[in-house]
């Protein structure tokens, strides 16, 4: 399925600007609420009013598709990666790169803040094709350390591919999805291996590769879910699995946890997002499941729901995806609030700028 959806994005790329919708695969917001940042299929970055979902500021890639989009602590700055294996952070009151490096040779899929001991987003953590995760210094350019993921391959021979990590900076951790089928959990300090899990089998054919993974503020449970459907929750500090829950029969395609904890968030390729509560893990007389928020959307039709973000300081959850619009969502009802379905005017977006 993987080399099926990456030829799908390849594809879906080639259309013109004006066909494209408002995301391709990518969702942040700051963490203050006010902000929201997607990508488009064409390589652009859209920075967006999070209130009345304007558009703020859009930056266009030089040909290539930018993703793995991360906020700053203060608001004030968002990092992304490229399909060409650069890595760039962008100050949002200018418009100007602050820093921009070419962090591989294959692509970066994410970039995440982290804490350098002195200030909380002192350094830009990155991952995607290859078996290293890296970290930089980002103000002043300094190269940080590269984590040794393992092997370069999958047990097919094809690249490894890190599509998601978390870093938990409450316990100075990385918690990374590996496509290969495992969850890791490192020492940011030392770069070794504290845990590590395997996801479970998938019955009709055997795989088991993990897409995403989330970890509750406090940095002490964390969870993860791809191939197979079930979202996995483990304790962080001794390594013990506390329980799973499916909640597709196929395939989660992005897993995420709300800024105070109070709700987990699963979507599919068939349009659902799953909304779950992260404490009924592991309650024998309760399950996980709250509710679940349905959009079209299927691998067939080549409508693809990749995207979803919960906003900090209010009861909305965002979903995007490939040929899909953007559909903010309560998460007390699950009504839907409001749609963006395409991307305003180029024209637009620069009076703005």
């Amino acid at each position: 399925m993987r080399y099926l959806l990456v030829l799908l994005v390849a594809l879906l790329c080639t259309l013109p600007a004006t066909a494209q919708r408002a995301v391709r695969a990518d969702l942040a917001f700051s963490p203050d609420g006010t902000l929201a940042a997607t990508s488009t299929g064409t390589g652009t970055l859209l920075i967006w009013n999070a209130d009345d979902w304007s558009l703020q500021r859009r930056y266009a890639g030089d040909g290539e598709r930018l993703f793995g989009f991360a906020f700053s602590s203060d608001s004030r700055y968002v990092a992304f990666g490229s399909n060409g294996g650069r890595l760039a952070v962008m100050d949002l009151t200018t418009g100007t790169l602050v820093f921009d490096v070419q962090d591989r040779s294959g692509s970066v899929n994410v970039a995440r803040f982290g804490s350098d001991g002195t200030t909380p987003d002192g350094l830009l953590f990155a991952a995607g094709e290859g078996r290293t995760l890296t970290s930089h210094a980002w103000r002043t350019g300094t190269p940080g350390r590269v984590y040794d993921l393992g092997r370069d391959t999958m047990p097919n021979g094809s690249p490894l591919i890190v599509e998601d990590f978390d870093v938990v900076p409450e316990r100075g951790w990385l918690f990374v999805a590996r496509f290969d089928g495992q969850a890791r959990l490192m020492d940011i300090a030392t770069g070794e291996v504290v845990h590590a899990w395997t996801a479970k089998l998938r019955p009709r054919d055997g795989q088991r590769n993990v897409k995403d993974v989330a970890v509750l503020p406090g940095g002490r449970t964390g969870f993860f879910a791809g191939v197979g459907g079930d979202v996995i929750a483990v304790d962080l500090d001794t390594g013990v699995r506390i329980d799973s829950v499916r909640v597709h029969p196929d395939f989660v395609s992005k897993l995420t946890s709300g800024p105070d904890g109070r709700l987990l968030a699963a979507l599919d390729l068939d349009g659902n997002t799953t909304l779950l509560d992260p404490t009924a893990f592991g309650d024998p007389d309760g399950t996980p499941i709250v509710k679940q928020m349905t959009q079209t959307a299927s691998f067939s039709s080549r409508r693809l729901l990749f995207a979803g973000e919960f906003r900090p300081g209010v009861d909305q959850f965002v979903t995007g995806g490939i040929r899909l619009p953007l559909i903010v969502w309560d998460t007390g009802s699950g009504a839907r609030l409001r749609t963006v379905e395409r991307l305003p005017e180029v024209a637009a977006a620069d009076a703005r700028e």
